[in-house]
């Protein structure tokens, strides 16, 4: 038996097993494809995901350093610069991050949960805890009862490598229109240097779309190519049950994504690493490994809070496709929330309770 069975080699489950090993955890990561695999990601990692990689002694590679922001939301456009954001390949990423975890790794589809032990389609995985780092449509979750993503609680990102180059500038337009789906969406173009650049779009959850014209066209606006396009769900910011007992949640597979800017990989990063440091608790400090989720959630209190107001702000706003009226009232101080948030400068605690920030 394994100390810590992690579900899922993402951000989240890759953390988590860096944390592991170097607490002394026999770790087993179990995940349907071995990095690099590629993933629907912006790849940004905004100040405080970087700095708190290094914090973590998290070695990574990027590939472009958005120093210039363009941000749009309704028909409002503005232009920041401050630290910038580093932008990643989730291939790349996600395999750097397992590689010095130096854990144990099983190639296999996990198909449920049962206590401490996971279910594949070739084996039975036992750890005393197990933490589920599956994403958005997590099999651990469902094993904990949680619904199947739909159109409340997801949404879904479309994503492609384009051919081209944007300098060291990033956009991001919050009130996407496409006329597909004659609706809203956010849509991103991130610099990847020399490699072109990673571009995409959300939309709401729904019948399965071709947004293969919108998001080319998006790439063309900005100069670009597009090239392949990738799907999958996103998180809207709705939190799902932490986990129960010895079984944790980390990441996207909780619903650890900001709902009003989409950032997800500092959080994964974060809860994975808490994952881990509460999984150590209970089996070398209490030596109860059922009180994994209760340690995990105290530990996680604040990380929820800032999804739960996240949300908040997101519904004043209106989530993928910004409230107009709203947006111009509030105007470049929306900008001026975006970088002090990316940046770790501020919190939506404070945010909130100060509303000056919003004026």
């Amino acid at each position: 038996m394994y100390d810590l069975v992690i579900v899922g080699a993402g951000p989240a489950g890759a953390t988590a097993a860096v944390v592991a090993t170097r607490l002394g955890l026999r770790t087993l990561v179990v995940d349907r494809f071995k990095p690099p695999r590629e993933k629907p990601c912006g790849g940004g990692l905004t100040p405080r995901t970087w700095k708190m990689l290094e914090r973590l002694g998290i070695e990574y590679h990027w590939y472009g350093e958005c120093r210039e922001v363009r941000v749009k939301v309704a028909d409002i456009r503005y232009t920041h610069r401050g630290e910038p954001i580093r932008v990643t390949r989730r291939p790349e990423f996600d395999k750097a991050l397992l590689e010095q975890s130096h854990a144990e790794f099983v190639v296999d589809k996990i198909v449920k949960v049962e206590g401490g032990r996971a279910v594949g389609e070739k084996g039975v995985y036992e750890g005393a805890v197990v933490v589920g780092a599956d994403g958005a449509n997590s099999v651990v979750a469902r094993s904990l009862g949680e619904p199947p993503p739909s159109s409340k609680t997801h949404a879904i990102a479309f994503m492609s490598i384009a051919d081209g180059s944007l300098g060291d500038l990033c956009v991001i337009d919050f009130d996407f229109a496409h006329e597909e789906t004659g609706g809203v969406g956010y849509a991103w173009a991130f610099t990847l240097g020399d490699r072109g650049a990673d571009v995409g779009i959300g939309v709401g959850w729904g019948p399965w779309m071709d947004l293969r014209r919108p998001l080319a066209k998006w790439a063309e606006s900005l100069g670009l190519k597009a090239g392949e396009v990738m799907g999958h769900p996103l998180s809207l910011g709705s939190l799902r049950r932490l986990g129960r007992g010895n079984v944790i949640l980390a990441g996207e597979a909780a619903g650890f994504v900001d709902a009003s800017t989409g950032e997800g990989i500092y959080y994964a990063v974060a809860t994975g690493a808490l994952a881990a440091q509460a999984a150590y608790v209970a089996l070398k400090v209490r030596n109860n490994p059922g009180e994994a989720e209760a340690v995990y959630r105290q530990l996680a209190r604040p990380y929820v809070e800032e999804i739960r107001k996240s949300r908040l702000i997101s519904r004043l706003l209106g989530a993928f496709g910004y409230n107009k009226r709203v947006a111009r009232l509030v105007g470049p101080s929306l900008v001026r929330l975006y970088k002090m948030l990316t940046s770790g400068e501020a919190t939506y605690g404070p945010l909130l309770i100060k509303p000056k920030i919003l004026r």
